[in-house]
Protein backbone atom coordinates (compact mmCIF):
# COMPACT_ATOMS: atom_id res chain seq x y z
CA UNK A 1 0.00 0.00 0.00
CA UNK A 2 2.47 2.72 0.89
CA UNK A 3 6.19 2.62 -0.73
CA UNK A 4 8.58 0.73 0.89
CA UNK A 5 11.69 1.88 0.38
CA UNK A 6 13.89 3.39 2.67
CA UNK A 7 14.00 6.70 0.67
CA UNK A 8 10.63 6.45 -0.92
CA UNK A 9 8.36 9.57 -0.69
CA UNK A 10 4.81 9.19 -0.89
CA UNK A 11 1.10 9.98 0.17
CA UNK A 12 -1.34 6.88 0.36
CA UNK A 13 -5.04 7.69 0.63
CA UNK A 14 -7.11 5.87 3.33
CA UNK A 15 -10.16 7.25 3.33
CA UNK A 16 -11.22 9.87 1.11
CA UNK A 17 -15.30 10.06 1.71
CA UNK A 18 -16.22 13.23 3.67
CA UNK A 19 -19.53 14.15 6.14
CA UNK A 20 -20.12 9.99 6.77
CA UNK A 21 -19.19 6.61 5.65
CA UNK A 22 -20.91 5.24 2.88
CA UNK A 23 -20.67 1.30 1.74
CA UNK A 24 -22.03 -0.65 -0.92
CA UNK A 25 -21.69 -1.50 -4.57
CA UNK A 26 -22.06 2.21 -5.69
CA UNK A 27 -18.71 3.28 -3.95
CA UNK A 28 -16.58 0.21 -4.05
CA UNK A 29 -14.68 2.56 -7.03
CA UNK A 30 -13.49 5.30 -4.64
CA UNK A 31 -14.76 4.31 -1.39
CA UNK A 32 -16.83 4.75 1.15
CA UNK A 33 -14.68 5.50 4.49
CA UNK A 34 -13.93 8.68 5.72
CA UNK A 35 -10.94 11.39 5.30
CA UNK A 36 -7.21 9.72 6.54
CA UNK A 37 -4.02 9.43 4.47
CA UNK A 38 -0.41 8.69 5.23
CA UNK A 39 2.68 10.22 4.66
CA UNK A 40 5.66 8.02 4.12
CA UNK A 41 8.98 9.81 3.93
CA UNK A 42 12.49 8.21 4.47
CA UNK A 43 11.35 5.78 6.95
CA UNK A 44 8.92 7.87 8.73
CA UNK A 45 4.88 7.70 8.91
CA UNK A 46 2.54 10.13 9.45
CA UNK A 47 -0.69 10.02 9.65
CA UNK A 48 -3.12 12.71 9.00
CA UNK A 49 -6.86 12.61 10.37
CA UNK A 50 -8.37 9.45 11.59
CA UNK A 51 -11.88 8.87 9.86
CA UNK A 52 -13.18 5.48 8.93
CA UNK A 53 -9.83 5.12 6.69
CA UNK A 54 -7.75 4.94 9.56
CA UNK A 55 -8.93 1.08 10.48
CA UNK A 56 -7.10 0.37 6.84
CA UNK A 57 -3.93 1.32 8.12
CA UNK A 58 -1.21 -0.74 7.03
CA UNK A 59 0.49 -3.04 9.44
CA UNK A 60 4.35 -1.44 8.44
CA UNK A 61 3.15 2.02 9.81
CA UNK A 62 2.81 0.24 13.10
CA UNK A 63 6.68 -0.01 13.03
CA UNK A 64 7.24 3.71 14.20
CA UNK A 65 6.38 4.24 17.69
CA UNK A 66 5.47 7.11 18.68
CA UNK A 67 3.62 6.91 15.46
CA UNK A 68 2.43 10.88 14.91
CA UNK A 69 -1.55 11.20 13.76
CA UNK A 70 -2.28 14.74 12.80
CA UNK A 71 -5.94 16.17 13.27
CA UNK A 72 -7.03 19.13 11.02
CA UNK A 73 -9.85 18.93 13.02
CA UNK A 74 -12.24 17.26 15.83
CA UNK A 75 -15.13 16.80 13.49
CA UNK A 76 -16.80 13.42 13.68
CA UNK A 77 -16.15 12.20 10.62
CA UNK A 78 -12.16 12.88 11.00
CA UNK A 79 -12.43 10.97 13.77
CA UNK A 80 -14.66 8.28 14.07
CA UNK A 81 -11.62 5.30 13.02
CA UNK A 82 -9.57 5.90 15.88
CA UNK A 83 -10.90 4.27 18.86
CA UNK A 84 -10.94 0.32 16.97
CA UNK A 85 -7.92 1.45 14.89
CA UNK A 86 -5.21 -0.73 15.30
CA UNK A 87 -3.25 1.83 16.49
CA UNK A 88 -5.62 2.63 19.42
CA UNK A 89 -6.18 -1.08 20.33
CA UNK A 90 -2.85 -2.09 20.54
CA UNK A 91 -1.73 -2.45 23.72
CA UNK A 92 1.18 -0.80 24.65
CA UNK A 93 1.35 0.91 21.10
CA UNK A 94 2.67 4.61 21.49
CA UNK A 95 0.51 7.03 19.34
CA UNK A 96 0.98 10.96 19.47
CA UNK A 97 -2.23 12.81 18.51
CA UNK A 98 -1.30 16.26 17.54
CA UNK A 99 -4.01 19.29 16.60
CA UNK A 100 -4.41 22.51 17.05
CA UNK A 101 -6.85 24.56 19.97
CA UNK A 102 -10.08 24.78 18.40
CA UNK A 103 -13.49 26.04 20.13
CA UNK A 104 -11.25 26.68 23.63
CA UNK A 105 -10.25 23.04 23.85
CA UNK A 106 -7.14 21.21 23.05
CA UNK A 107 -6.14 18.13 21.14
CA UNK A 108 -7.13 15.95 24.59
CA UNK A 109 -10.26 17.54 24.88
CA UNK A 110 -11.32 17.65 21.55
CA UNK A 111 -11.39 14.22 21.09
CA UNK A 112 -13.00 13.58 24.75
CA UNK A 113 -15.43 15.15 23.58
CA UNK A 114 -16.43 12.40 20.93
CA UNK A 115 -15.02 9.51 22.98
CA UNK A 116 -16.71 9.68 26.01
CA UNK A 117 -20.12 8.46 27.30
CA UNK A 118 -22.78 8.48 26.18
CA UNK A 119 -21.78 8.49 22.51
CA UNK A 120 -18.99 6.22 23.34
CA UNK A 121 -18.48 4.20 26.40
CA UNK A 122 -14.78 4.59 26.98
CA UNK A 123 -12.69 7.56 26.72
CA UNK A 124 -8.56 7.69 25.07
CA UNK A 125 -7.45 6.72 28.43
CA UNK A 126 -8.97 3.41 28.43
CA UNK A 127 -8.29 2.70 25.39
CA UNK A 128 -5.23 -0.15 24.93
CA UNK A 129 -2.02 2.12 22.89
CA UNK A 130 -0.76 4.47 25.04
CA UNK A 131 -1.96 7.63 23.74
CA UNK A 132 0.00 11.61 24.33
CA UNK A 133 -1.81 14.79 22.74
CA UNK A 134 0.33 17.77 21.79
CA UNK A 135 -0.60 20.60 20.25
CA UNK A 136 0.13 21.10 16.52
CA UNK A 137 2.36 24.21 15.81
CA UNK A 138 2.43 26.35 13.06
CA UNK A 139 6.19 24.58 12.73
CA UNK A 140 7.33 21.51 14.04
CA UNK A 141 9.08 18.32 13.28
CA UNK A 142 8.94 14.94 13.15
CA UNK A 143 11.81 12.98 12.35
CA UNK A 144 13.06 13.43 8.65
CA UNK A 145 9.38 15.37 7.93
CA UNK A 146 8.51 18.89 8.62
CA UNK A 147 5.09 20.05 8.98
CA UNK A 148 3.61 23.48 8.84
CA UNK A 149 0.24 24.68 9.28
CA UNK A 150 -2.32 27.27 7.99
CA UNK A 151 -5.72 27.93 9.61
CA UNK A 152 -8.30 27.36 7.65
CA UNK A 153 -11.77 28.61 6.52
CA UNK A 154 -14.25 25.90 8.15
CA UNK A 155 -16.78 26.57 11.28
CA UNK A 156 -14.94 25.35 14.58
CA UNK A 157 -11.46 25.76 12.74
CA UNK A 158 -9.22 23.26 10.82
CA UNK A 159 -5.59 23.31 10.30
CA UNK A 160 -4.31 22.96 7.01
CA UNK A 161 -0.82 21.13 6.67
CA UNK A 162 2.08 21.01 4.35
CA UNK A 163 4.26 18.06 5.28
CA UNK A 164 7.53 17.95 3.96
CA UNK A 165 11.07 15.43 4.02
CA UNK A 166 13.65 15.09 1.19
CA UNK A 167 12.61 18.19 -1.13
CA UNK A 168 9.60 16.48 -2.06
CA UNK A 169 6.12 18.03 -0.37
CA UNK A 170 2.78 17.78 -0.13
CA UNK A 171 -0.35 20.05 0.99
CA UNK A 172 -3.38 18.32 2.66
CA UNK A 173 -6.61 21.19 2.52
CA UNK A 174 -9.43 19.57 3.83
CA UNK A 175 -12.28 20.97 5.00
CA UNK A 176 -11.81 24.73 4.00
CA UNK A 177 -13.72 27.67 1.74
CA UNK A 178 -11.34 28.94 -0.56
CA UNK A 179 -13.04 32.03 -0.02
CA UNK A 180 -11.40 35.32 -1.76
CA UNK A 181 -9.85 36.71 1.60
CA UNK A 182 -8.46 33.51 1.77
CA UNK A 183 -7.00 32.70 -1.19
CA UNK A 184 -3.74 34.92 -1.00
CA UNK A 185 -2.41 32.80 2.22
CA UNK A 186 -3.65 29.66 0.34
CA UNK A 187 -1.58 30.41 -2.51
CA UNK A 188 1.58 31.02 -0.79
CA UNK A 189 0.93 27.53 1.35
CA UNK A 190 0.98 25.39 -1.65
CA UNK A 191 3.85 27.17 -3.52
CA UNK A 192 6.04 24.39 -5.05
CA UNK A 193 3.94 21.64 -3.76
CA UNK A 194 4.54 18.12 -5.64
CA UNK A 195 1.11 17.29 -4.49
CA UNK A 196 -2.16 19.07 -3.61
CA UNK A 197 -4.64 16.82 -2.01
CA UNK A 198 -8.01 19.67 -1.91
CA UNK A 199 -11.86 19.59 -0.46
CA UNK A 200 -14.15 19.64 -3.57
CA UNK A 201 -17.15 18.00 -2.22
CA UNK A 202 -19.31 20.21 -4.36
CA UNK A 203 -19.73 21.10 -8.04
CA UNK A 204 -19.45 24.57 -8.51
CA UNK A 205 -23.92 24.78 -9.17
CA UNK A 206 -24.14 22.89 -5.48
CA UNK A 207 -21.91 24.87 -3.79
CA UNK A 208 -24.05 27.86 -4.48
CA UNK A 209 -26.52 26.77 -1.97
CA UNK A 210 -23.55 25.75 0.66
CA UNK A 211 -21.18 29.11 0.93
CA UNK A 212 -21.35 28.58 4.41
CA UNK A 213 -20.51 24.60 5.26
CA UNK A 214 -16.73 25.42 4.96
CA UNK A 215 -15.90 22.65 2.24
CA UNK A 216 -15.27 23.89 -1.64
CA UNK A 217 -16.25 23.05 -4.85
CA UNK A 218 -13.76 20.40 -7.21
CA UNK A 219 -13.96 23.14 -10.20
CA UNK A 220 -12.79 25.93 -8.12
CA UNK A 221 -9.79 24.24 -6.65
CA UNK A 222 -8.84 22.90 -10.18
CA UNK A 223 -8.95 26.09 -11.40
CA UNK A 224 -6.99 27.60 -8.46
CA UNK A 225 -4.48 24.94 -8.61
CA UNK A 226 -3.76 26.02 -12.27
CA UNK A 227 -4.13 29.24 -11.42
CA UNK A 228 -0.74 28.43 -9.08
CA UNK A 229 1.30 25.75 -11.27
CA UNK A 230 0.17 22.91 -9.34
CA UNK A 231 1.05 19.65 -11.29
CA UNK A 232 -0.37 16.80 -9.13
CA UNK A 233 -4.04 17.68 -7.33
CA UNK A 234 -6.45 14.81 -6.08
CA UNK A 235 -9.81 16.36 -4.89
CA UNK A 236 -10.48 14.86 -1.46
CA UNK A 237 -13.47 14.49 1.10
CA UNK A 238 -16.17 13.28 -1.46
CA UNK A 239 -19.88 14.00 -0.83
CA UNK A 240 -21.30 10.88 0.62
CA UNK A 241 -24.35 10.70 -1.86
CA UNK A 242 -21.52 11.26 -4.97
CA UNK A 243 -21.62 7.74 -6.27
CA UNK A 244 -18.48 6.16 -7.97
CA UNK A 245 -20.54 6.89 -11.61
CA UNK A 246 -21.00 10.42 -10.52
CA UNK A 247 -17.47 11.07 -9.22
CA UNK A 248 -16.43 9.27 -12.80
CA UNK A 249 -18.52 11.88 -14.78
CA UNK A 250 -17.26 14.56 -12.76
CA UNK A 251 -13.25 13.09 -13.17
CA UNK A 252 -13.90 13.18 -16.89
CA UNK A 253 -13.77 17.18 -16.53
CA UNK A 254 -11.37 17.09 -14.14
CA UNK A 255 -8.70 15.20 -15.69
CA UNK A 256 -8.14 17.50 -18.79
CA UNK A 257 -7.36 20.55 -16.71
CA UNK A 258 -4.11 19.36 -15.58
CA UNK A 259 -1.96 16.33 -16.42
CA UNK A 260 -1.71 14.40 -13.28
CA UNK A 261 -5.68 15.77 -11.91
CA UNK A 262 -7.94 13.33 -10.33
CA UNK A 263 -10.42 12.83 -7.90
CA UNK A 264 -8.41 10.71 -4.98
CA UNK A 265 -9.41 7.10 -4.34
CA UNK A 266 -9.23 5.14 -1.24
CA UNK A 267 -5.91 2.87 -1.12
CA UNK A 268 -4.15 4.95 -3.82
CA UNK A 269 -0.73 5.58 -3.77
CA UNK A 270 0.86 8.60 -5.01
CA UNK A 271 4.77 8.81 -5.34
CA UNK A 272 6.43 12.04 -4.55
Amino acid sequence: MCAMEHNSISVTVLGARGSVPVSGKSFSRYGGATTCALFCACGQYVVIDAGTGLMSLPEEAMLVSPLPLLLTHAHVDHLLGLPLSSCTMRKGFKLDIYAANHSGLNAQEQVESLLSPPLWPVGPAHLPADIAFHELKQTMSLGAVGVKTLAGRHPGGVSLLRLEAAGKSAVFATDCTLDDGFLPRFAEFIKGCDLLLCDGQYCDEEWKNREHFGHNSWEFAARFAQEQGVERLRIIHHDPRRTDEQLEREAEKLRPMGADYDFAKEGETIAL
